[in-house]
């Protein structure tokens, strides 16, 4: 068995009320579930349960306590102790009773105005394989109690089955009831620690890890760890962050080895530095000490020698070795057919720090399974034969069918008029079936090729296949594909910057590539069209928005928007909607009315959004009543690549 102190808050204002909102609502709700109340627990009208704060809050969770729950009294002892069956939960308290033990100890702790936190709260928990019985348990939280010296004090333990330990929460009150003193819990860690070693004795618990231990005469010593703990900056970053820490990943690497060459008396320092360098770490004096440091980031964080492994310290390795020496080169250049050291591992800070072996592993796994995926469809492959509808046979049969009926025509049939004619039914027979088997023999390619056998399948198809029947290979063959195509989405997005407007429109509405003297224009695989100034993306046209970039000078940012404009032209302009920083979009909408004033041929710069098309009404009117001379357009189409002509505008430009 074990014991577990939960941290408190260090101005010795426990909030329960958090705490026990925290422990609570701890599950998560799915938001397509609804959200009901359990069974049985409804209140009365107008009435709601309120938990009494501080030991109230506590005693309502350690008890499991809900809205009027059901308690029935299971025994009650001649001290006055009380069992108590709260739901599922057993409770023992020798308060009256389990609905007043809260304000019992709220008016307990009250009399002590100088003891700012009266509560105390510890959980006794057994390993994963033991069941112990509640006259146990309740016997381990009277014991706890008394080598605390809280024997009278009040009290409330509840036991806790819903989780694979077996575990007792214990609610008791600092101030004696009678002489309303605080106890004192200095050192409570290391006195409960002992009690569980004297309990697991005494009772026949399993024995467990702790900071202290029992000897075969019943004697406890304190437990001393031969290596030393990791350090508070390593313990907080894998903890947080779940990234390795340098010192986790030296003492994975080399602190084993370390402990065998010590035993083989073998340590000595060119076999450190050999053995640190094939990890990716050296080492170097540092501090008047030795420190191991990341062969690729010197620079960075580096971790004592001694953390690694106390037989590595300087005194150690010069009471060992002597004097440091440094690392020798890794290859001789004298003789370079001696080779070099080899590097087989190295350290990865953005690596996970949780189950890196079992991780290791399945990668490992996966990538053998996948071999052998691969595998099986070369074979299906090279044994893959195409299924034999036997044409040519079917058909030679239809046609000896035939003859045998000529045969038996001319053998019977002495009429030569009558024979002919019956010559002629055999062949229109004949015809007839052949007619029939190329209807059937059309319905039986089809089948195949619905059930992808009349050709070799692709290997993606394959793959599906096999998902199918409940390959776990295929299946995750899959999700690799899956990965890849969500990371290689990620890096598409990522190369394009942060536009200033965007014009989005409906699905399917596509426009044609435009050439213009200003931009480069280049498709993409995935029908992408990227207008490129100066070698940098101006305008991007992906079908359902074409996306308008910041221009490095006013004239730029003109031949952009005059672009944009021209794109939406060539559309519907049903579902049309400019967005983006305002002065951006009133730009691309000033450079549609430019398009609709200078440009008539059948394509009209229109958005959808009613503020923005009286915008482009009203700034086409004040243009047109100016009486200024039109321009032919700026962008053509790529299909009339001879009207290509750009010529200075009239118009006044925002």
């Amino acid at each position: 068995m074990n014991v577990v102190i939960p941290p408190k808050r260090r101005d010795r204002k426990t909030s329960f009320k958090k705490l026990v909102s925290y422990v609570s609502t701890r599950e998560e709700n799915r938001h397509s579930e609804a959200v009901v109340k359990p069974d049985g627990v409804y209140p009365p009208s107008g009435e709601e349960y309120v938990a009494t704060p501080g030991f109230g809050q506590l005693v309502d969770y350690v008890g499991r306590k809900r809205v009027a729950p059901k308690t029935q009294i299971v025994s009650i002892s001649p001290e006055g102790i009380q069992r108590v069956l709260c739901g599922e939960v057993l409770c023992e308290t020798n308060c009256f009773s389990l609905d007043t033990a809260a304000a019992e100890m709220n008016m307990t702790a009250m009399q002590n105005p100088r003891c700012k936190d009266a509560v105390y709260h510890f959980i006794l928990s057994w390993q994963q394989d033991e069941d112990p019985t509640p006259d146990a348990i309740f016997a381990s939280v009277r014991y706890s109690l008394q080598s605390l010296g809280m024997k009278e004090h009040q009290y409330v333990a509840a036991i806790h089955r819903d989780t694979d330990n077996v575990h007792c929460h214990i609610s008791a009150n600092r101030v004696h009831p009678t002489t309303f003193r605080a106890q004192n819990m200095w050192n409570d860690a290391d006195t409960l620690q002992k009690c569980c070693r004297v309990l697991e004795r005494d009772l026949g618990f399993k024995v467990d890890n702790g900071s202290w231990h029992m000897d075969e005469y019943g004697d406890l010593h304190r437990t001393h760890h031969d290596m030393p703990s990791a350090p508070r900056g390593a313990a907080r970053r894998e903890i947080f962050s779940d990234r390795e820490s340098l010192y986790g990943y030296a003492v994975r690497e080399v602190r084993q080895g370390i402990s065998l060459a010590c035993e083989q008396s073998r340590l000595d320092w060119p076999w450190l530095h050999k053995l640190l360098y094939t990890r990716g770490l050296g080492l170097r004096e540092q501090h008047g000490g030795l420190a191991v440091y990341d062969l690729f980031n010197p620079d960075g964080v580096s971790v004592k020698a001694s953390d690694v492994h106390p037989a590595i310290s300087l005194p150690a390795m010069t009471h060992r070795c002597g004097g440091f020496q440094a690392a020798p080169p890794v290859c001789n250049p004298d003789r370079l057919e001696d080779g070099m050291l080899g590097m087989y591992n190295n350290y990865l800070p953005q690596l996970h720090v949780r189950d890196q072996d079992i991780r290791r592993e399945r990668r490992e796994a996966r990538a053998i399974a996948r071999e052998i995926l691969r595998a099986r469809f070369e074979a299906y492959r090279a044994g893959w034969e195409k299924p034999d509808l036997r044409v040519r046979a079917r058909f030679q049969q239809i046609s000896s069918h035939c003859i045998v009926m000529k045969a038996h025509v001319r053998d019977t049939v002495r009429d030569p008029l009558l024979r002919k004619l019956m010559y002629r039914v055999a062949e229109f027979e004949k015809m007839k079936a052949m007619a029939e088997l190329r209807l059937q023999l059309r319905e039986e390619r089809s089948a195949l090729s619905d059930a992808g056998l009349s050709r070799p399948l692709s290997w993606k198809r394959w793959v599906e296949k096999e998902a199918l029947r409940g390959d776990v290979a295929a299946l995750s063959q899959l999700r690799g594909w899956a990965y890849r195509q969500k990371r290689r989405a990620r890096q598409q997005k990522n190369d394009w910057p942060e536009p200033n407007a965007v014009i989005h429109y409906e699905p399917g509405e596509d426009a044609p590539t435009f050439i213009t003297r200003e931009h480069e224009t280049r498709l993409l695989h995935d029908g992408t069209v990227s207008y490129l100034l100066d070698g940098k993306p101006a305008v991007t046209d992906f079908g359902d928005r074409v996306e308008v970039y910041a221009a490095p000078d006013s004239q730029a940012d003109r031949f952009n928007n005059d672009l944009a404009a021209e794109l939406t032209a060539w559309r519907s302009g049903d579902n049309a909607v400019v967005k983006g920083e305002r002065t951006a979009a009133n730009r691309v909408l000033y450079s549609g009315v430019i398009r609709n004033l200078t440009k008539h041929d059948g394509h009209v710069f229109t958005v959808s959004d009613r503020q923005q098309m009286a915008i482009v009404r009203a700034t086409q009117d004040n243009l047109r009543n100016g009486e200024v001379k039109t321009d032919p357009r700026q962008a053509e189409s790529a299909q009339r690549d001879d009207l290509n002509v750009r010529s200075k505008r009239d118009f006044p430009r925002p």
